[in-house]
Order: structure tokens, then sequence, then C-alpha cells
């Protein structure tokens, strides 16, 4: 790793040491009661989505239903998970990606302020043997509506390939997924994109080679596009 890439990994590194102690202080186990908890997904989820099955408590999982009738989708989220700011319907918020035209649609306009992550990661692709065990150094972008973006990855990844957290920003989801396209377009027409060799490895294709000087330009712009939209 080059001396301006570990200045980089080291002052993000600090910052979130800083917050994960902050976050770890503030830990406690939340309970509401069934009651508490109906009306909560309305007032504070605006009733985007519903409780349908048995009450288990905060901790189980129970039935879940989007209440967009054009959606209508039904997962088994345990309640405390659907309590942080950017939890909604997987469906509604999470499944049209990259696609900026379903902002202007009028029954997914209130998804443009959901809370999301981008995120940038260094690692280490060791290659494989049809590779040759090439070892190639890459960096990894993506978002997520994780708030910590170190949770997006199994632990095992993350030391197996190395990977260092080198820039997250959080902000509204139209945003976060403006400039993620804009790293895609980016990549595509510099031709940076370098396919991960292990197809097992999640977002595989979302892996650039770039040169110092074009990363640190990039983290820049990344950060001015998010000041400007937020």
């Amino acid at each position: 790793m080059s001396k301006k890439r570990a200045n980089i990994t080291e002052m993000v590194r600090n910052n979130s040491e800083d917050t994960d102690n902050s976050c770890s202080s503030k830990k406690r186990k939340i309970e509401m009661t069934m009651e508490e908890y109906d009306k909560y997904l309305i007032e504070k989820k605006d009733g985007r989505f519903k409780r349908t099955g048995n009450w288990n408590g905060m901790y189980r999982r129970s039935p879940h239903e989007c209440c967009d009738t054009e959606c209508g989708r039904k997962w088994t989220p345990s309640p405390t998970q659907c309590l942080t700011d950017d939890y909604y319907c997987p469906s509604c918020v999470l499944h049209h990606r990259n696609n900026m035209n379903r902002f202007s649609e009028e029954r997914l306009k209130w998804t443009a302020n959901v809370p999301n992550t981008f995120y940038i990661f260094s690692l280490v692709d060791p290659g494989t043997k049809e590779t040759g065990k090439i070892v190639r150094a890459l960096i990894k972008f993506g978002r997520t509506q994780h708030k910590d973006a170190l949770k997006r990855y199994p632990t095992a990844e993350l030391k197996q390939y190395q990977m260092k957290l080198l820039l997250t920003l959080r902000g509204k989801l139209i945003t976060m997924t403006k400039i993620e396209n804009w790293w895609k377009e980016q990549a595509e027409e510099n031709k940076w994109f370098m396919r991960f060799s292990n197809s097992a490895f999640h977002g595989q294709t979302e892996c650039i080679q770039v040169n110092d000087n074009d990363l640190a330009q990039l983290i820049a712009k990344s950060k001015e596009m998010a000041a400007i939209e937020e």
C-alpha cells in the first residue's frame, strides 16, 4: 500500500474507532410492547410496512408486509431490525439499485430521503490457480443501508482480502445513488473495472484498479457531490 493510500486508511480508521466507541456506550436492550411497536411503525415509519404475524417480542422474527399495494412484499425481520432510520421494505428501497428514474415515480418518491451509505474499500485480490495466482491491489466501491460499512462484508472476507475502509459517506439514498453511478461512469470511461477472481466474493464486478492520484480525485469529487446534494 502506498504512503498516500495508507494515510487515507489511517484517518478513516481513527474516525471509525471514535464512532464505534460512542455507539458501544449507547448500546442498550430495547423493549416495546406489541402495541407500542405497531404504533411506532405507523408514526415513525409512516405506515410504510406493518407487522402481520404473531408477536414474539422485539428480538424474534415475525412476518411483516409492505403497505404499498403494488409491492406487497412479505418478509420476516425481527422488530429491533426495523427500528433504524434506514430500514424499510427491501423491495421498495433496496432492489431498484442504481435506477434514478424511480425517484420520480409517485409511489417511490419518498425513498429518495432514506439514509444510505456509500463506501470505498481497498482490498487485495489473491488470484486463483486459473489466473496464475496473480495478486492485485484493487478498490471496491458500493452502497449499503448499514451506517457502518464494515457490516456489509463477513469478517472472513475482510481479513482474507485485507479490506481497508477508505471512505464512507452517509446521506440520502438519491445522493448516494448518484455518487455510485458517477463512479461506474468513470470506471467504464477509463477502463478501470477489474473482475475479482473469486466469483463468490460479493460485489465481484464493482472492483477497479486505479492509481493513487486518480483515487484521491475520485474521493474528493465524491465528498463534493455529497456536500452539495445534502
